[in-house]
């Protein structure tokens, strides 16, 4: 017996969509930050062009493993933790 269909919740396209630009994000992020800290290196050490070369090759390892990890999320199914529930509610405001 085929399932019928249905479309995703808004909710849901916009967590997806997040997560995907949040991974996208991440990873630019952190090879730009590591092409960064390769100049600075180069400068301080003299050692140009190894700095950068090292920075774009530690920053991609990043940039891979925060990408992944992010985009993995996009399709799981599992729930997220329960909500945050502040250390004193209203509830206990009135008891004191």
């Amino acid at each position: 017996m085929l399932v019928p269909f249905s479309p995703e919740s808004t909710e849901e396209n916009v967590r997806r969509s997040g997560l995907a630009w949040s991974a996208g994000i991440a990873f630019f992020g952190a090879v730009a930050f590591c092409l960064f800290l390769g100049w600075l290196a180069d400068l301080l050490l003299g050692t140009s062009p190894w700095g950068i070369v090292g920075g774009i090759v530690l920053g991609s390892i990043i940039g891979f493993i925060q990408f992944f990890r992010l985009s993995s999320q996009i399709y799981s199914t599992k729930k997220p933790s329960p909500e945050i529930r502040p250390l004193m509610s209203r509830d206990e405001d009135d008891k004191l």
